[in-house]
This record gives C-alpha cells, sequence and structure tokens, in this order.
C-alpha cells in the first residue's frame, strides 16, 4: 500500500499529466485541417483503398478522442484523473500501432508506431508498473498484426527488434522522468512542511546551493560547499547580496523575468568571478520556490570551468591546424563561404595563394621531420608579417591562403615584400638546412561579384602556377636587367 506521500505524488503526477493532454489534444485537433487534406485529397487517387480507409479512420479516431477529452476537461474535471489519464495513454498507444501496421499496406515503415512510443516515455511518465502492462499489451498486438501483415521473415524480425528496442528505451526514459519528478516531489513537500528539514537537505547536498530572496537579493541560504566555492567563509553577521551570481544588472532581470513565467531555468551558463584573480564557468539550476511564505530563488550551481577547458580545446582541434597553429582547411573555408553568401553585407577581400617551394625535395633529402619544421618556419615568417586582420588558413600540404581585409593590392603586394625579406634573412642566416621559399598567386574579390569559393580558389592557384613556371624559367635562363618582378616569396 502506498504511503502519504506516495498518494500525494501520484495525485500531483496525474494532476501533470492531465494538464499535457490538454495540450497534445489542442495540438492533434489544430493538425487535423492537414490530416484532411492528406486523406481525402493527396490520398484521393491512391490505388489501396484499404489503408486510405484505415487512415482516415485512424485520423478522425484520433480527432474525436482529443474533443472528448477537452470536453471532460471543460466539463468534468473532478473525475478520477488516473482513469482518464491511463485510457488517453492506452488510445494514444493504439493509434500508433494501428497506424504503423496500416503503414504496412503502403510504405512499410514502423515510424508511426516508434515516435508514439517515445513520445510517450518523454511526454507521459507514469507509474512504472502501470505503464509497462501498457507498453506489454500494445506491444504483443503490435507484433501480431505486423506478424499477420509482413510476410518477409528478415524484415518482420527486424521490425520486432527495431519496436521492442524503442519499446525499452521509451521505458527506460519514463521511468527517470518519473524518478526524477517523484524526487523533486518529495523535495519540495519537505521543504514546504519543515524549514529544519529544508536546511538539512540543503547543507547535504553535494553541490554549492543558494536561497536567494527574490525582492533583494539578500541571500537566506548558502550550504557549505557553496560558502566554500564562492570563498564567503566570513564570520560577519552582514546579510550577503547574491548579485556577484551575475554579470550585470540586466542580466539578472531577464533571468527574474523568465523564472516569473517559468518558474525554473536549467543548465544556464555564465563566466563568474569568484575573486578578483579568479574566474570560473558554472552552470545554474534555478528554481522559483516559496519559502517560509517569501518568494525565493533556489540556485544549484554546478562548476564546468574544466568542461569549457575541453571545449575549447576540442574547438582548437577542430579549428587549428595542429603543426602550424593556423586555421584549418575547413575553417579557412567557411570563413570564406560565410562572406560570398553575405550578400550586400559581404567585404570585399585579397586572398593571395601560396604554395611553399621543394617541401618534397627537403622531406627526401633531410626527412619529414625537418619537412615540417619547414612548413611551420614558413608559418611563423608569414604571421609575424600580417596584421590581426589578415586571416592565413592551410588549404593542404604545402599550401596556404592568405586571406586580407581591408587593404588595397599595393598594400598586399608591400607585405608579401615583407615577407619575402623575412624568408631572405633566414636563408641568409645558415640557421637552416633548407632554403625557404614560396610561391604566390592573387585574386581580388569585390562585393557584388558573382563567383563561387571554388572558382576563387582555381584562379588565384592559376596565377601562382603561372609564378611558379616564370620562376623556373628565370632560374634556367636568367635574364640580365629583366624588368619583371619575381613574384616568389
Amino acid at each position: 500500500m502506498n504511503s502519504v506521500p506516495d498518494q500525494e505524488f501520484l495525485q500531483n503526477n496525474y494532476e501533470v499529466l492531465f494538464e499535457r493532454i490538454k495540450l497534445v489534444s489542442y495540438m492533434l485537433i489544430s493538425t487535423y485541417p492537414c490530416f484532411f487534406i492528406v486523406d481525402f485529397f493527396l490520398f484521393k487517387k491512391m490505388s489501396s483503398p484499404i489503408f486510405k480507409f484505415n487512415l482516415s479512420a485512424i485520423h478522425i479516431a484520433g480527432f474525436i478522442i482529443s474533443l472528448l477529452f477537452l470536453f471532460i476537461y471543460k466539463f468534468y474535471r473532478n473525475i478520477p484523473k488516473r482513469v482518464i489519464v491511463t485510457w488517453y495513454i492506452l488510445c494514444y498507444l493504439l493509434i500508433g500501432a494501428a497506424s504503423s501496421i496500416n503503414s504496412q499496406l503502403f510504405t512499410g515503415n514502423i515510424y508511426s508506431y516508434i515516435i508514439i512510443l517515445l513520445g510517450v516515455g518523454v511526454l507521459f511518465p507514469m507509474q512504472p508498473r502501470n505503464l509497462l502492462i501498457l507498453f506489454l499489451g500494445i506491444h504483443i498486438l503490435f507484433i501480431t498484426g505486423l506478424f499477420l501483415i509482413e510476410h518477409e521473415h528478415f524484415t518482420f524480425l527486424s521490425k520486432v527488434i527495431n519496436s521492442t528496442g524503442t519499446l525499452v528505451l521509451s521505458f527506460l526514459i519514463s521511468l527517470s522522468f518519473y524518478s526524477f519528478r517523484k524526487s523533486d516531489f518529495s523535495n519540495k513537500m519537505k521543504l514546504k512542511r519543515n524549514g529544519e528539514n529544508f536546511r538539512r537537505l540543503f547543507n547535504l547536498n553535494p553541490n554549492p546551493i543558494i536561497l536567494m530572496r527574490l525582492d533583494n537579493d539578500e541571500i537566506l541560504l548558502m550550504n557549505r560547499h557553496a560558502s566554500e566555492y564562492y570563498h564567503l567563509q566570513s564570520t560577519d553577521s552582514t546579510p550577503l547580496n547574491g548579485k556577484f551570481l551575475f554579470k550585470t544588472e540586466e542580466e539578472k532581470h531577464n533571468i527574474v523575468s523568465r523564472l516569473k513565467e517559468q518558474k525554473s531555468i536549467k543548465n544556464y551558463c555564465v563566466e563568474q568571478q569568484i575573486t578578483p584573480d579568479i574566474r570560473k564557468w558554472v552552470m545554474l539550476s534555478l528554481e522559483l520556490i516559496n519559502y517560509l511564505d517569501e518568494a525565493c530563488i533556489l540556485i544549484g550551481v554546478t562548476d564546468i570551468t574544466d568542461l569549457k577547458k575541453n571545449e575549447e580545446e576540442l574547438y582548437k582541434h577542430a579549428s587549428f591546424d595542429m603543426l602550424t597553429g593556423v586555421l584549418n582547411r575547413r575553417s579557412g573555408l567557411e570563413l570564406l563561404s560565410q562572406q560570398l553568401s553575405a550578400g550586400s553585407e559581404s567585404q570585399e577581400f585579397i586572398i593571395c595563394y601560396i604554395d611553399i617551394n621543394d617541401l618534397k625535395k627537403t622531406n627526401d633529402l633531410f626527412g619529414h621531420s625537418t619537412g615540417d619544421d619547414l612548413i611551420k618556419t614558413c608559418c611563423e615568417t608569414i604571421n609575424h608579417h600580417i596584421t590581426n586582420k589578415d586571416v592565413l588558413f592551410r588549404l593542404g600540404g604545402d599550401e596556404f591562403i592568405l586571406v586580407f581585409f581591408q587593404k588595397q593590392m599595393k598594400d598586399v603586394q608591400q607585405l608579401v615584400r615583407n615577407i619575402k625579406h623575412g624568408f631572405e634573412e633566414i636563408n641568409g642566416s645558415k640557421q637552416k638546412p633548407y632554403s625557404i621559399s614560396a610561391s604566390y598567386g592573387f585574386y581580388h574579390y569585390k562585393p557584388g561579384t558573382v563567383i563561387t569559393l571554388e572558382k576563387i580558389l582555381e584562379m588565384a592557384d592559376q596565377e601562382m602556377y603561372k609564378e611558379k613556371c616564370d620562376q623556373k624559367r628565370t632560374m634556367i635562363n636568367p635574364t640580365p636587367n629583366s624588368d619583371r618582378t619575381v613574384s616568389q616569396i
């Protein structure tokens, strides 16, 4: 026999589910015109009248059941909600099973059943025992119907496995939600009935927890973990103000407004100044509660600083080339694609296609580690001469792209000459066993130009290749007093 707290939770849970069924009913009724169009217009000429008839019947049944529930909700709200919720979920599952069995006549899929199983698990976390009985009963009917229609043994077995796996997953989801709600409800009841018990539970929590008065931000309760986390172990009896939990007054105002609307905010991430020298990332869970007849905010704090660092590391690995430290191909091409897709808001830019000379020769003579050093030295030299507004990324292998924003071609050419001079200084110092040089080609993009990113790179590559060929001809047949500028870095 259930205890009094369990009975109170069951009643509350069925109240919540009763309200959710109301929302689902409104949704089904509002989407019924779409079903009507599908049933009586789009499928009008379908060759399978059985499928069309069954589909129409299922949709009409769902419409009628929803109307019936809304009628009960409005005029018979005192009716036992447990019975209504159970029967409605049963009808919901039956509709899903019937829809999927009917789909075997036309599409051969069981998506409807799977979607409704998951929907029930997420939206209607009722008593696990009752839900399991409903699930098993409907599932047996579904498998039986599927067996009578599906004649392919392998296909039948595959659908049974998929649907059964979904049923188990849906039940586990519902069980998790149910357990969480039951625990949450139990804690709230204890807090409401006994302030002393509330304090004990408050201090037993392993995470920092703060109870703050809503109207003036005064901290009423703070457990030991919160005091240690925020370095607030002072014995001073002066009431603490909770404004330090938020970056700005505007942020706090927005959070309070959301709390008044939603009653709770989960997983709110913010960076906090713990001390003048320490900043940490935290994830806040905020609840608007009534404590001793006062509106208060219960704030749970979870330190996610390490998680943020890992996130930054993952971003770095995903966005930067590990050898050189510059942007990788994906990030660089994404940046250029965003500029081209910005339309009238796109910026004018110049790209320089860079190809490091004789990398293969360096690898063959000195090994790949020396070749890697050549690539890194080139990038370091280039980065030393470009500005913060310029972007360098590795296209692949020994090829790099320099993107110049807010620069004219003459400025870019001067910058390239500076990079060339930097390479010459390294070569002259004889610090490296190799000689550094690179060929390049330009493309100047202006907003409004209709061109693809692939074409831009191709044209810059062609210009670079011309320069590389000219350089080779110059090295083989040098021309005295030539007016041509060697386009090599």
